[in-house]
């Protein structure tokens, strides 16, 4: 039987990586993110119709004054309640919005208006930073007392770092607005990339417990293998409910669904094609710098067996050498 052999085709998931991670990053460094108000400054606006409207209706009205992007939200489940977030208006805008809400919809009353100034914007960016370092950080510090061992550390983190540079990349590609949301989202690749490395890497390890005369590769490629339907399964579970949420929750959620759908596909990925071939490149490095064939054959040692259970002991073992059996007569 043909055996797929993923990491003998790992250059091929470095180029597939190479070609999503490269155009996300010149994006960020032609036009960057698209920040909403969370991180930018913005006008809230919490209102109350004079009768029951959609959110696509309170949209049609606010692109009237080019507005379309604007977060709205029914507020507490509310059919006439509205919360409304914009770029910043002023007060002569502001009144021109809630005049054209109200011929709309029978009537309008303004509960809030507020601005939110772009110091609470920077705010809330230098603590998103902040969260993602500090879940960096963790996430380092226990797969090296996990595994005890840096090398497998580094090159989880490696991936990681990649999964979260696709993410953001397809956002900048995309367009898509960066709202507060969007550091739940990369919380969120942080954490199921990290899980299901880890899944990986405890295979791995599983594996070199056993007595198998193979290479590095082979073993690690035999270890993707048979956790191989697990990742895959997990994933499409989750996808099934991202893309129940992406088409079922509204226009306000689709960007944040779009992000962790976004995080489930380069999670899996990247645990399967990223991090255990950079593992089997550190090996091969460091085999080749201590003069040794990294593709030649190993055999990992057995666990220690147990004592052997109590008993006559052979010929060898008794004093003088004597056999046991029948005593001879002596004259």
């Amino acid at each position: 039987m043909k055996t797929w052999h993923i990491i003998g085709a790992r250059r091929y998931g470095y180029l597939l990586s190479a070609l999503v991670v490269i155009p996300g990053l010149i994006a960020l460094a032609v036009w960057g993110l698209n920040f909403g108000i969370d991180f930018t400054g913005g006008t809230l606006l919490d209102v109350r119709l004079g009768r029951s409207a959609s959110v696509e209706e309170v949209r049609s009205v606010m692109a009237g004054f080019n507005q379309a992007e604007a977060v709205i939200q029914q507020s507490g489940g509310q059919p006439r309640e509205f919360i409304i977030r914009t770029e910043t208006l002023d007060e002569a805008t502001t009144a021109r919005v809630t005049a054209a809400l109200g011929q709309r919809f029978g009537g309008v009353e303004v509960l809030l208006a507020e601005r939110v100034g772009p110091k609470i914007g920077r705010e809330l960016r230098n603590r998103a930073i902040l969260a993602v370092s500090i879940g960096l950080v963790l996430q380092i510090l226990y797969i090296s007392w996990r595994f005890r061992s840096v090398r497998f550390a580094v090159t989880a983190d490696i991936a990681l770092i990649h999964d979260l540079l696709v993410v953001i990349g397809l956002y900048a590609l995309t367009r898509r607005q960066v709202d507060s949301s969007f550091v739940a989202v990369l919380l969120t690749v942080i954490g199921y990339s990290v899980n299901d490395t880890v899944v990986i890497f405890d295979r791995i390890r599983e594996t070199f417990a056993q007595r198998i005369r193979a290479t590095f590769p082979d073993l690690v490629n035999r270890s993707i293998l048979e956790v191989l339907v697990r990742s895959l399964t997990t994933g499409a579970g989750a996808l099934m409910a991202i893309v129940a949420i992406y088409y079922l929750g509204g226009v306000t959620i689709r960007d944040f669904a779009f992000g962790l759908a976004a995080a489930v596909i380069t999670g899996s990925y990247s645990s399967i094609f990223v991090a255990s071939p950079l593992l089997v490149e550190w090996h091969n490095w460091s085999e080749r710098r201590a003069g040794r064939r990294p593709d030649a054959p190993r055999v990992l040692e057995p666990a220690r067996e147990t004592a052997p259970v109590a008993g006559p002991r052979p010929a060898e073992q008794r004093p003088g050498g004597q056999r046991p059996g029948r005593r001879r007569n002596r004259r």
